[in-house]
């Protein structure tokens, strides 16, 4: 673990003590009965990690402890005398009890205040030093490689289905539109510069451009705008999140929506929808409202004149199998739409979809939350339907007449013993004009299509499935429809 012949020691406890520099260099060693300076600079530097021990200048039965406890936790023979490997562990020791952590000084450098970094330190991620051996410190390990990952690795993020897969069929068709404006040329340009030669997200990026998606309207100014604001600090420090990879995953969800994905264990399937329709809807106001949460103030201005804010605790990668801008978006919306919402902030590593995470505001979204919050977003006016009130048969007629309108509807089912929000696609009628079946998309993004309600997959998955239109009005519990 040590280098013997290591002498460049970087505490000045040590390095300032002839004996210990000699000790350090492997030309001496020290060992219980020696007295002088050495051995007080010794018992100096054991008590500034921690040891409870006087430096009187004799190494005695406490000093032999202390040493033969930082041997054994360093990992090395623990023979009590002091060698060039034992100081050198007991010089690292000093060093990590002194060096402020790498996420404080970049805390500090981003112009968090005292007691965010305070908070920083706290959290359960971070890397601490400390007076006893941890499993955190580098120390511990022969390999190095055995050390936690400070911050978890983003979630896989593939094409999956690819983008030119929509059985819905309202992806928008390539067109010759010509040539962008200058103007929007150059702003194009600051896209791809922004890109960093994310090889994926440009591809995206010239599927709109080809489309003629970027030609006119705000998705490519909101795309601009993106790119040339600086990201919260916060999103680097505390989840890994490169600014650039905001950008990109927004690119890659404008194009491809069926890349959102509720949180597994989590109770955000009605933020999942939301997410999901407003992409179908209106991407230039998703990429508006994502740009706004995740810039410093954390916060955007929604249509109604409310304001949406991500709540901070949402920055941290989770387990949810979610890619980062699933996670704060959703986390954004779910803040301002539990039931608990007007008390409570929501936690997103605490929601796990339980009753009780639900009490406390952390999980789920009644129909009249989502519909308020929808409203709020989507601009004009939206009503809750509830089969508590009518009939399902009457709810799913408004559904079914919403989707013949060409709009995408937020609808809350009957699922497996509870209830569970979904998007209503496309409604497909018989020859009579009938209504025959609905394509739905679970926001999980996935879905086996066993047990109630009954369904069937659509062949590019996703999340995409097929159901009867009596099924539908059997087991909707709710929906939110324009006007």
């Amino acid at each position: 673990m040590g280098d013997s012949g290591n002498t460049r020691l970087g505490a000045p406890e040590l390095a300032s003590n002839e004996v210990l520099r000699a000790v350090a260099a492997g030309t001496a060693t020290l060992a219980q009965g020696a007295h002088g300076d050495g051995v007080r600079a010794l018992q100096e530097a054991l008590g500034a990690i921690g040891e409870a021990m006087k430096a009187d200048g004799s190494f005695g039965p406490k000093t032999h402890a202390a040493i033969v406890a930082l041997q054994g936790g360093e990992g090395l023979p623990q023979t009590g005398v002091v060698d060039a490997a034992t100081i050198a562990a007991l010089d690292r020791r000093l060093g990590a009890r002194r060096a402020q952590p790498l996420e404080e000084a970049m805390a500090r450098a981003a112009g968090l205040s005292p007691e965010e970094v305070a908070a920083l330190g706290r959290k359960a991620t971070a890397v601490q030093a400390s007076a006893a051996a941890s499993r955190h410190d580098q120390g511990y390990f022969t390999d190095a490689k055995g050390l936690p990952r400070v911050v978890p690795g983003a979630a896989p993020d593939p094409d999956s289905p690819p983008p030119s897969v929509d059985s819905v069929g309202d992806r928008p068709t390539t067109t010759a539109a010509g040539a962008l404006a200058a103007d929007r040329s150059a702003r194009l340009d600051e896209v791809r510069r922004a890109l960093r030669g994310d090889a994926r997200a440009l591809a995206a990026l010239d599927r709109l451009l080809a489309a003629g998606r970027l030609h006119a309207g705000a998705l490519l100014p909101n795309l601009a705008t993106m790119a040339g604001v600086q990201r919260d600090g916060r999103l680097v420090l505390e989840g890994g999140i490169d600014p650039h990879l905001v950008l990109a995953q927004t690119i890659r969800h404008v194009d491809n929506p069926l890349r959102v994905k509720q949180g597994a264990r989590h109770g955000t399937c009605g933020a999942g929808t939301m997410e999901y329709v407003l992409l179908r809807a209106d991407p230039a106001e998703f990429t508006r409202l994502l740009d706004g949460i995740t810039r410093e103030a954390g916060e955007v201005t929604l249509r109604s004149g409310r304001v949406l804010r991500m709540p901070r605790n949402a920055v941290q990668r989770d387990a949810s199998g979610r890619i980062d801008i699933d996670r704060l978006f959703q986390s954004a919306l779910m803040n301002h739409a539990t039931l608990m919402s007007w008390i409570f902030d929501y936690d997103n590593p605490e929601d796990n979809d339980s009753f009780w995470a639900a009490l406390g505001g952390d999980s789920r979204v009644p129909l009249g939350n989502f519909t308020s919050l929808f409203q709020d977003i989507m601009g004009g006016s939206y009503t809750s339907v509830s089969a508590l009130l009518r009939s399902g048969a009457s709810v799913a007629e408004d559904v079914a007449g919403a989707l013949g309108r060409g709009e995408k509807v937020p609808v809350l089912l009957k699922w497996e013993g509870g209830y569970h929000w979904v998007a209503a696609e496309k409604i497909e009628r018989g020859a009579d004009g009938a209504p025959v079946s609905v394509i739905l998309r679970n926001p999980g993004g996935s879905d086996s299509c066993q047990g109630v309600p009954p369904r069937v997959p659509l062949p590019e998955a996703c999340g995409r499935f097929r159901m009867k239109y009596a099924d539908l009005a059997a087991h909707i519990h709710g929906a939110t429809i324009r006007g």
